[in-house]
C-alpha cells in the first residue's frame, strides 16, 4: 500500500487491482439476488439505496459519510461480478474506504454464494 491511497478518501475494486485484496469478487447468484443482497446490507449498515440502475446495472448506495457505487457485471444468468466505488465526503480517507469495501466484501459474501476473486482477467 503507497502512501497516498492510505490517504486518498476513495476506493475502487476491479478486476487486475494492484493491491490483491481489492479485485473483483464473483457470486452464483443471478441479478436479482445480488440487489436484494445489497438492500441487505444497506440496512444492516444503516445505509440508503438511492437508485438502481437496471439498464447499466448499477447501484447507488449512500451512507453516514460516504457514498457507494456497486457495479454489477451479469457474465451469464447465474454469475454477478461485483466492484465498488466508495468515496467519503472527507478530504483524508486513512484507509477508510478500502477498510469498508473488505466489510462490505464479508458481508456479500454471508449472503451471496460466493464463487472467487478476478476470474476473468
Amino acid at each position: 500500500m503507497s502512501i497516498s491511497s492510505f490517504f486518498s478518501p476513495s476506493c475502487e475494486t476491479r478486476e487486475l487491482h494492484i493491491d490483491p485484496q481489492l479485485r473483483t469478487r464473483y457470486y452464483r447468484n443471478n441479478f436479482k439476488d445480488v440487489i436484494a443482497a445489497l438492500h441487505a446490507l444497506a440496512a444492516k449498515y444503516h445505509m440508503e439505496v438511492k437508485n438502481v440502475n437496471e439498464v447499466h446495472k448499477e447501484v447507488y448506495i449512500i451512507g453516514h459519510g460516504h457514498d457507494c457505487i456497486v457495479t454489477i457485471a451479469q457474465l451469464s444468468p447465474i454469475e454477478a461480478g461485483i466492484d465498488f466505488k466508495i468515496n467519503l465526503f472527507s478530504s483524508v480517507g486513512l484507509n477508510r474506504p478500502k477498510k469498508k469495501a473488505l466489510q462490505y466484501y464479508a458481508t456479500l459474501k454471508e449472503l451471496l454464494k460466493f464463487k472467487g476473486i478476478s476470474l476473468h482477467p
